[in-house]
C-alpha cells in the first residue's frame, strides 16, 4: 500500500486504541472497509486490538484468539465477521484452497486477518494496520501504530485525530 495513504501514531496506550477502534468502526458500518490486515511481532497487540474493535462493532460474547483454529467467526445483524490468524500456516498459498479462501467470496463479511505476510496472493486489504512495541514503550505498555488505507479518501485526518 502507498506510503502517502498512511497514518502513524507513536506511543499510544490501550485507551487510544479504543478511540481509534470507534473511528474505524464508522467506516465498517458504512460498508467502506471489508478486509483489515494486522501485522506486528508476537506480543505487539494485534489480537488485543482486534478484540477492542470487535467490542466496538457490538460483539459481546467471549472473543477468542484464532491462533490454533485459524478462524473464529462472529455474527451481527448486518454481517459475518471472521478473525483469521495465519501464524501457523506453513504453505503460503494454503489459504486459497480451504475455508479461508472461501471467506473472501462471501457477501456481507468483514475479515480481520493477522499475519498476512505468511500468505501469498491475498486480496488487497482496505486497511493494513502495523502494530509495534516501539523502542521506548515496553515499560509503559504503549504501542506504535501505522494504518495504511487503500483509498486515500479515508485518510481525512479529522476522522482519526486522537484526544491529547
Amino acid at each position: 500500500m502507498d506510503e502517502k495513504n498512511k497514518l502513524v501514531y507513536k506511543g499510544i496506550e490501550e485507551s487510544a486504541f479504543a478511540v481509534l477502534a470507534s473511528k474505524l468502526n464508522r467506516f465498517i458500518e458504512s460498508n467502506t472497509l471489508h478486509y483489515l490486515y494486522f501485522s506486528g511481532e508476537i506480543g505487539s497487540g494485534k489480537t488485543s486490538y482486534i478484540r477492542i474493535l470487535l467490542k466496538h462493532i457490538g460483539i459481546n460474547e467471549t472473543i477468542k484468539s484464532p491462533s490454533f483454529n485459524m478462524v473464529e467467526h462472529y455474527e451481527t445483524e448486518k454481517k459475518t465477521i471472521y478473525h483469521v490468524d495465519l501464524f501457523r500456516m506453513r504453505n503460503p498459498t494454503a489459504w486459497q484452497d480451504g475455508e479461508i479462501g472461501s471467506l473472501f467470496e462471501e457477501e456481507n463479511t468483514l475479515i480481520f486477518l493477522e499475519w498476512p505476510e505468511k500468505a501469498k496472493g491475498l486480496p488487497t486489504p482496505d486497511a493494513r494496520l502495523e502494530i509495534s512495541l516501539g523502542e521506548h514503550h515496553i515499560e509503559k505498555n504503549q504501542r506504535d501504530l501505522s494504518i495504511y488505507f487503500k483509498e486515500p479518501s479515508l485518510l481525512d485526518n479529522q476522522h482519526f485525530l486522537l484526544p491529547k
